[in-house]
């Protein structure tokens, strides 16, 4: 059961590494309070999300299985995995912004989903110019109905683009995840208004690890709910 914002926020994050990892090969599991991928890690990604504040005690097994240069991600920024020989890499805020109407807008005319191989290799040439990373997202992906690799383009050039992922449920409405966005940061704004506009019936969950840019988020109707932390095995 998913009790508030943040539970949904860890939960919607965790379904989505899952789905990453799983794509590129690992064993995925969902464990009493945490999600674990085994045989295969990626740049960018955790082996370990937790989705609850107080995940099971496997959690410590869990933890020292994981090889080395493997990620943790502490949803609920209350762990201290110092002493088991992780170290911090950054910090973030948990951001939900709740329905913003009961209507589906229209689909904008430059609002796009990747929906074949090609596509998605254009949302990647936007997303990150290091070619080495773009094998963390299958195009496996693309098949799976609660994932959608979007992009707000003009002129058949993408201006900005995110990954939205589905679920779990809070209060009956199915939580959308926002993820991957890329866009210059003095358009972050626009950029996010934008691609979330699809959206705007749902509730939507993201993080940000750059306080300066929470008051953007504020201003598209988020709400901060909880820190997170990332450890990196060391």
């Amino acid at each position: 059961m998913i009790a508030g914002k943040q539970d949904a926020c860890a939960h919607n994050n965790a379904l989505w590494c899952d789905a990453v990892l799983k794509a590129a090969g690992a064993k995925t599991e969902f464990l009493s309070g945490f999600w674990i991928a085994r045989e295969k890690s990626l740049p960018l990604y955790p082996n370990i999300v937790t989705y609850s504040g107080k995940p099971g005690a496997d959690l410590n097994a869990a933890l020292a299985s994981l090889p080395k240069e493997t990620a943790v991600k502490d949803s609920y920024g209350n762990l201290d995995l110092g002493p088991m020989g992780f170290k911090k890499l950054f910090s973030g805020t948990w951001l939900f912004r709740p329905p913003q109407s009961s209507k589906k807008p229209p689909l904008q005319s430059d609002w796009h989903k990747a929906k074949h191989p090609e596509a998605l290799k254009k949302w990647l040439a936007g997303w990150n110019s290091n070619e080495s990373l773009h094998s963390v997202f299958s195009p496996k992906l693309l098949d799976l109905g609660a994932i959608d690799f979007a992009s707000v383009a003009k002129d058949e050039t993408i201006r900005a683009g995110a990954v939205f992922n589905r679920g779990p449920k809070l209060d009956g409405k199915e939580v959308v995840g926002l993820s991957n966005l890329f866009c210059r940061r003095s358009w972050r704004y626009s950029a996010m208004h934008d691609l979330l506009e699809p959206f705007a019936q749902m509730p939507v969950c993201t993080y940000e690890t750059d306080d300066e840019l929470l008051p953007v988020y504020h201003q598209l109707g988020f709400e901060d709910c909880g820190q997170l932390a990332v450890w990196l095995k060391a």
